[in-house]
């Protein structure tokens, strides 16, 4: 959680400027960001073929049902 964390501050937060918006508008960015670009699109090194997470899943269960 810690790295999703720092990943979360050096990508997105550092480089907007967040003083000077609501509470809503951030938690806007930070939905867009996790549910959008982290789990669908961002390059996994951690599974086969760098998918993103949603990405493998979704091949995963079609292999598992075409088995």
């Amino acid at each position: 959680m810690e790295s999703f964390f720092a990943t979360l501050k050096k990508e997105k937060l550092y480089r907007i400027n967040t003083a000077k918006m609501t509470v809503e508008q951030v938690k806007k960015i930070i939905f867009r960001y996790v549910m959008i670009y982290y789990n669908r699109k961002r390059i996994s090194t951690v599974n086969p073929g760098g998918w993103p997470p949603t990405v493998f899943r979704e091949k995963s269960a079609v292999a598992c049902t075409a088995a």
